[in-house]
């Protein structure tokens, strides 16, 4: 543009309006966070109230996300159909009314199922934030964008059992419990405040032909769409499928990945509080050592968000991830409250903080017409397996084997994640989005980009 008034997307800096943006998708996942996060403190009062088995524990923990698997893969097609903005506003709406219902719940079994239910809108909402974000950013700073972002979800986590703590013995454990939930609520309102102020992604609605809505957005960013670097100059590949060159190899390795690394955020934020009273914490010091290990990642996140665009996604992913593991194998060495929470604050610092770099990294996968359908697939997946499957089992192991084998199998499913990313893996720091995604065929030179 004249007198170089508008950038590319290429070279653009964060702006107010950038970093306004990323705080309002944030704070929208920072209410899912928190929702997500109850079941686990909800646990400890729960099996007072009504005696819970393991089995019980598990379908519990498992049921919220169940409904996530079957909310996420249908998600990823009304993504790319209806747009990013308006099924997130959707979607934080149904689950925030039906968390809501769930405080007047009769017994375990009717949590359940409403958990079950709630976990249909959460699923829907999971992948939007990062892959909006990922769409609004500029190519250099999507891996700190996507730091931000899980930042506030760790916030959300780390509140869930800090108001356990305050509410449960304040109230009882029938009402505390209760009240955790009803607070859920306040997603419906956050549902205008997103609808009001949060824009839709300009790359989508270039690929509905609504350019003129799409330049108006950018051009509060002080970007055109006239500029020949804008990486929406690749054609897209509406052909394109999941199980397909080039996107086949790359599917396999997110569907690997993303469970195995989820898994250890499931690990710590599920079980962390049942742990914890099984070394003899009280249930209030449980919920407050807990809420101090969850918000380790906070800060490790925001260091995952600078270290991801000067390492690449490839080395932090692997980096963390086995940092995370071995964090895993010592905890349940540790003796006394000091050794077990600095180590529980270790294992949340790179165990969850890598939870960004792998969420940026399965966005970067895929071209925009195929982008929501390849996020929701790989999130359906991994919270299937690593939020569903495996924190079932991990439930038994650590009924009938104890907190040892329990955090050994939470290693070796980490060190599963890492192998599949540093084999299957290609770098894609600082590639635009379109790039990547349609390297091989545009005739790009994609460095360790395969034809499967």
């Amino acid at each position: 543009m004249a007198n170089g008034a508008r950038q590319s997307l290429n070279d653009a800096h964060l702006t107010r309006t950038h970093v306004f943006w990323l705080l309002l998708a944030a704070l929208a996942w920072l209410i899912e966070a928190y929702d997500i996060g109850l079941m686990g403190v909800a646990l400890v009062p729960m099996r007072h109230l009504w005696s819970l088995t393991a089995s019980d524990t598990g379908i519990l923990v498992s049921a919220s996300t169940i409904g996530i698997v079957m909310g996420v893969i249908p998600a990823g097609y009304l993504i790319d159909r209806y747009g990013r903005k308006r099924l997130l506003v959707a979607s934080l709406i149904f689950y925030s009314l039906v968390s809501l219902l769930t405080g007047w719940a009769g017994s375990w079994q009717e949590v359940a199922w409403l958990r079950l239910v709630a976990g249909l809108g959460l699923g829907a909402m999971f992948p939007i934030p990062y892959t909006l974000l990922a769409e609004l950013s500029p190519n250099h700073l999507r891996g700190m964008a996507a730091g931000v972002l899980d930042a506030f979800l760790s916030v959300g986590y780390f509140a869930a059992p800090l108001l356990a703590a305050w509410l449960v013995p304040a109230l009882g454990i029938n009402a505390g419990w209760r009240m955790l939930f009803f607070v859920s609520g306040v997603g419906l309102i956050y549902a205008y405040i997103l609808y009001r102020y949060l824009p839709e992604s300009p790359r989508w609605l270039i690929s509905q032909g609504r350019r003129r809505e799409a330049s108006e957005i950018l051009g509060r960013l002080r970007l055109s769409l006239d500029e020949p670097s804008y990486p929406m100059d690749l054609p897209p590949d509406r052909a394109a499928r999941l199980f397909q060159a080039p996107y086949l190899k790359r599917t396999i390795m997110m569907w690997i990945a993303f469970p195995a690394i989820l898994f250890m955020f499931y690990a710590i934020m599920s079980f962390m509080p049942t742990v914890l009273v099984k070394e003899g914490f009280t249930s209030r010091d449980a919920y407050l050592f807990s809420s101090l290990i969850m918000a380790a990642s906070i800060p490790g996140k925001f260091l995952e968000g600078w270290l991801v665009e000067h390492w690449g996604r490839k080395s932090l992913i692997i980096a963390f991830s086995l940092a995370g593991g071995v964090a895993a194998l010592l905890f349940p060495l540790a003796r006394g409250t000091f050794s077990i929470v600095a180590i529980g604050i270790v294992l949340a610092f790179f165990g969850i903080a890598v939870d960004p770099a792998i969420k940026v990294f399965s966005a970067e996968q895929y071209p925009t017409t195929l982008r929501g359908k390849g996020v929701a697939f790989t999130e359906g997946v991994g919270r299937l397996l690593g939020g569903a499957l495996a924190p079932y089992i991990m439930a038994l192991v650590l009924a009938n084997g104890g907190i040892s084998r329990s955090f050994d199998f939470v290693a070796v499913v980490a060190a599963v994640g890492a192998v599949s990313v540093a084999t299957l893996g290609s770098e894609t720091k600082g590639l635009a989005l379109e790039e990547r995604a349609l390297g091989s065929k545009a005739g790009l030179n994609i460095v360790g980009e395969g034809t499967t």
